[in-house]
């Protein structure tokens, strides 16, 4: 018999450990990083819908 999860829930924690050094990160760098981010994960997501309707 299959098994269907319908959710899955991701916990991670990130930190430093005592030998590295924490660099701080400026608010534009952080935009900056979000956009980049925002807009390779929508057009993947476009590209999976184009292959998709292409089937």
């Amino acid at each position: 018999m299959p098994i269907e999860i319908k959710e899955l829930h991701i916990k991670a924690v990130v930190g430093a450990s005592e030998r590295e050094t924490v660099s701080t990160i400026k608010q534009e760098e952080i935009t900056k990083l979000k956009k980049e981010i925002t807009k390779e994960v929508t057009e993947k997501i476009l590209k999976t819908l184009r292959q998709k309707n292409e089937r």
